[in-house]
């Protein structure tokens, strides 16, 4: 295992039961390197409980110290059982789980984790082609996507109507919802969609589940992993978030993003069908307010609304923001730097080590008017400095 990766880290993540795979994007570490951490672990009989208020290197020194080569075996899980009992109301996966639990403890016989128990039980449901009975879980993830529909306002200068573009964010476990009007559905109104979204849930789930779109996935093929580009991928990093676009030949996954973010999107358009606005500010306050009223609107079916699902159930599952806002970038490619170890962009010519003048570089630059260099085969900063 490489020592940089965080255990805790690892388990923090995985306490909300995410897959590894989407761990190991969220931490840029392998998909092996999770499943070490949580077998470890479970071989300690550790849960989230007795890990959160360790350091790092404390677990660290605890899972790999020289000689340790333990193995541990738990009672086996009925999961035929489990996936018979969830059928019913009121059952869920926790409460099941304590009564194993408790079984085992009676019985003095080591028990799985609660983390292990989840996930061997979709594994469970994946291998009987059974359909599971938990189809989400508080702050895990988050569907968003550019609305079909749009909307307009008039430039009260010329007079031209202006098309406005609805991005649009979910969290299906309380069907909370956010909605923002943007001018183009390029990478840079994507992005700061994004920032201005976990700004408004005032926190960041585990994963973004979007559609293939350009401004966010390079390609996607059949065979292989999913490239996406490098600015939404930064996004992800500094938002500790995993990015999973929908398989391409996935129609449920599919149909499940864009049936939810698509009924909020109706709503929104149809609350304000009959208002004219006249610049891109005066649509969003708008929209903020038809948003509210949507997500503090009682379910028809159930007691609450989406609203106090999320204070009361969701919110507090959700990853604190980073102190700073993350700076949304553009991207320049192919730069090379010249035999005075100089690149040039924008007009300015900007200094980089002499190693590196035979090596293609890239840079990005923020709306802060800073720029870094860095080269395409790493994705490493070697220089940050402000533009000329």
């Amino acid at each position: 295992m490489y020592k940089k990766t965080k255990p805790r880290s690892v388990m923090e993540l995985l306490n909300k039961n995410p897959s590894e795979r989407e761990v190991a994007a969220i931490l840029g570490c392998s998909r092996n390197t999770v499943s070490e951490i949580k077998e470890l672990c479970r071989q300690q009989g550790m849960t989230w409980d007795d890990i959160q208020d360790m350091t790092d290197d404390g677990l660290y020194d605890i899972l790999y110290p020289k000689k340790f080569r333990r193995t541990a075996n738990y009672v086996p899980v009925d999961y035929a059982y489990v996936h018979s009992e969830l059928k019913k109301t009121g059952v869920t996966m926790k409460l099941l789980w304590e009564e194993y639990r408790d079984r085992c403890v009676s019985e003095g016989r080591e028990y799985c984790a609660y983390p292990a128990f989840t996930v061997n039980y979709y594994k469970y449901t994946g291998e009987k082609n059974y359909t599971s009975h938990i189809q989400h879980k508080p702050g895990v993830e988050a569907e968003v996507d550019w609305s079909g529909p749009t909307m307009s306002y008039v430039d009260v200068d010329t007079g031209e109507i202006i098309t406005a573009y609805l991005f649009v964010a979910t969290l299906p476990y309380s069907q909370y919802g956010y909605v923002e009007a943007a001018t183009d559905m390029k990478e840079k109104a994507w992005l700061e969609c994004h920032v201005h979204m976990f700004e408004f849930f005032e926190g960041t789930p585990v994963k973004i589940v979007c559609g293939n779109l350009k401004t966010g996935v390079v390609s996607h093929p059949k065979k292989g992993g999913i490239i996406l580009n490098d600015a939404y991928l930064a996004l992800g990093e500094y938002y500790m978030t995993a990015i999973m676009p929908t398989g391409v030949k996935k129609p449920k996954q599919k149909a499940s993003a864009e049936g939810s973010v698509g009924k909020i999107a109706t709503a929104v358009i149809a609350k304000l069908r009959n208002e004219i606005f006249t610049s891109l500010g005066s649509l969003n306050s708008a929209v903020r307010k038809a948003v509210k009223e949507y997500n503090d609107r009682p379910f028809q079916k159930r007691d609450g609304s989406r609203s106090t699902v999320f204070n009361t159930q969701e919110k507090a599952y959700l990853r604190a923001l980073p102190s700073v806002p993350y700076e949304v970038c553009e991207w320049s490619y192919g730069h090379k730097a010249g035999k005075n170890s100089h690149i040039s962009f924008n007009k300015g010519q900007y200094s980089v080590p002499s190693r590196y003048l035979a090596v293609r570089l890239m840079s990005n630059t923020t709306p802060a008017l800073s720029l870094s260099i860095i080269t395409e085969a790493k994705l490493q900063d070697m220089k940050s400095f402000p533009r000329a």
